[in-house]
């Protein structure tokens, strides 16, 4: 157990950062993910080739000095693709869970609060939203909004704000009828200054912990969806449409599947890594020693 006398004296945030980097793992991860994020921001600075450049005489080159990562059936550098593809999977990951926050939050704070009806008809919402097929959702919202960057972040945010509002209902509910709430109360403090003091800064945790998790759960989705040909228009380069290509042309040119697919799963496991040690680090029943 979290000595109360040590917390109290080092601080929440301090107690935060104690249990945080305790775990090499999560330490590990969150820092290539501060690198993966430089270089999606990056990508059109460091790439060699713009991710559309074709080198026709070049096409399905392996591994050499001018194609670090080699070239595909267009003769167009692998490596610039995948930087591009990060990029894109960025854009998507975040921009997502963006939208997860601002819907889930804003109805689940809702609800948690109002309770009564308004909470029953948010609930039941949220309930017809886990019935429903998320990736069969994502399919027919993209197909309706179009193939772009910003409407494939947006359709997976709109399918996946549930879990977020029933999170913070329950930090809410939990919230608000605690005790050092109700005694914010009767010292005649505002709803605004309880929101502000009490309910937001311990709900904190648990929200970012919910979006860490999102983003490389939103990254796996737009994958999935540029598999069966609902990603990102081509040119354009995503991890889905990079893998798919590999796949076919797997046993004649290996170098397509392998690069694009070690990336992304080293992405992916960076992300679970450092979400995991996020969620440890969250938890005031973590050791510090």
């Amino acid at each position: 157990m979290l000595r109360k006398n040590k917390t109290e004296s080092i601080g929440y945030w301090k107690a935060f950062w104690l249990r945080f980097k305790k775990n090499k793992m999560a330490v590990i991860g969150g820092v290539f993910v501060l690198i993966l994020i430089a270089l999606a921001i990056l990508a059109p600075y460091i790439a060699p080739y713009p991710y559309d450049e074709p080198h026709y005489i070049r096409a399905f080159e392996g591994p050499s000095k001018d194609f670090i990562f080699g070239t595909d059936a267009l003769g167009r550098d692998l490596f610039s693709r995948i930087l591009y593809s990060l990029r894109n999977a960025c854009i998507i990951g975040f921009g997502s869970q963006f939208v997860v926050l601002i819907i889930g939050g804003i109805l689940g704070a809702v609800a948690g609060f109002k309770g009564g009806w308004i909470d029953k008809f948010i609930m039941s919402i949220v309930d017809i939203m886990f019935a429903f097929p998320t990736f069969l959702f994502n399919v027919i919202l993209v197909t309706a909004l179009g193939r772009g960057l910003f409407t494939i972040f947006l359709a997976i945010g709109l399918t996946g704000w549930a879990g977020m509002a029933r999170l913070v209902r329950g930090q809410v509910l939990y919230l608000k009828n605690s005790e050092f709430v109700e005694a914010a109360k009767a010292a005649g403090a505002s709803t605004f200054y309880i929101i502000r003091k009490h309910i937001l800064p311990n709900m904190i945790g648990p929200i970012l912990v919910n979006l860490a998790f999102g983003v490389p759960g939103a990254m796996m989705t737009e994958s999935g969806l540029a598999v069966i040909g609902m990603g990102v228009r081509p040119p354009m380069p995503s991890w889905g449409n990079l893998i798919g290509e590999g796949i076919g042309m797997m046993m004649a040119f290996p170098h397509l599947l392998i690069f694009p697919a070690v990336t992304f799963a080293f992405t992916l496991i960076s992300f679970t890594f450092l979400a995991d040690g996020l969620r440890d680090a969250f938890n005031p029943r973590s050791e510090i020693s």
